[in-house]
């Protein structure tokens, strides 16, 4: 097991999918999801994951690159869902370990679920005093799709129900969703809605929904702030890209087998960084496409307090 700590903070990794399958803080775990380290994929396969090559749906898994159509492999009926059935998440990543950081490696090759160009990707965690990050970065041989995310789920309470948890997101545009959870094309505002969290509040609820972040893609800016109400514990999540998804593990099973047992409903929350699901498809969202001259970046950081 790879592990990362400091003062307060352990951090522990996986090499399937280059995933967090724990963080402990002040003494108490606040990562769920992942399977036991000898059946990491037991609980749910994207927990702690980074997913890719394009995190989020893709409708009908496919889209049109430079006036051509792409056909992905799909894994979600006739869509694909976090790069496909072996997505990044269910990979095996390469790693090299320091003092501070783990660094992993991938390679994904041309063709890889329909995707054209060959991918090289490098995530490195490290931990500096509060502060976890994660700088992803890929490149390519050809031009393609990249959105690459941590999807971590958290609890700071170290269990029981996220709708308890206070949450602020500093966003006054979301994407609504079709029935099927697919991006209708369009942004609204948040005000008057149950996705308006700009003021601290209760989760209250069961939530999927993205957000437009203010501030300019690339810059590092504060997408969300989460709070345990009880303990009094702060999570931060800052990050380059200009989109977060929050979801608060509606599909959770006792069928999942977890670290620390069954799972259950609504006692994770996912935070992802990321451009929106379905962006290829939809000519106003921010443009997913990377391609051989461009590097992509999505820098994540955790901030506890």
């Amino acid at each position: 097991m790879l592990e990362l700590r400091s003062t307060d903070i352990m951090v522990r990794f996986h090499p399937t999918g280059a995933r967090i399958v724990s963080c402990v803080v002040d003494g108490v775990e606040s990562v769920f999801g992942a399977g036991p380290d000898d059946r990491i994929l037991a609980g749910d396969i994207y927990a702690g994951a980074i997913c890719g090559r394009h995190a989020g749906r893709i409708s009908n898994a496919s889209f049109m690159l430079d006036g051509a159509r792409v056909q992905l492999k799909a894994n979600l009926g006739p869509h694909q869902l976090h790069g496909g059935d072996t997505g990044f998440h269910a990979r095996h990543w390469d790693y090299i370990r320091d003092d501070n950081r783990i660094t992993f490696l991938l390679q994904s090759n041309d063709g890889e679920e329909g995707y054209p160009g060959q991918l090289e990707v490098k995530a490195v965690y490290a931990l500096s005093g509060s502060t976890l990050s994660l700088d992803i970065s890929a490149r390519t041989t050809r031009p393609t799709l990249c959105n690459l995310t941590s999807h971590a789920y958290w609890n700071l309470a170290g269990g029981g129900s996220v709708l308890d948890h206070e949450l602020m997101i500093p966003a006054e545009k979301y994407f609504p969703l079709s029935e099927l959870l697919l991006p209708l094309g369009e942004m609204r505002d948040v005000a008057g809605t149950s996705r308006d969290f700009r003021k601290l509040r209760a989760i209250s609820e069961d939530h999927d929904n993205a957000f437009l972040l203010e501030g300019k893609r690339g810059e590092m800016k504060r997408a969300l702030m989460l709070r345990d109400p009880e303990s009094g514990r702060v999570l931060d999540v800052w990050t380059s890209e200009c989109v977060i998804q929050m979801y608060t593990a509606i599909h959770w099973q006792v069928l999942m087998l977890g670290r620390h047992g069954p799972l259950e409903q609504s006692t994770g929350f996912a935070i992802e960084p990321q451009n929106v699901a379905d962006a290829p498809n939809h000519p106003a969202f921010p443009s997913s496409i990377l391609r051989p001259s461009e590097v992509y970046r999505n820098r994540i950081e955790w901030r506890f307090s």
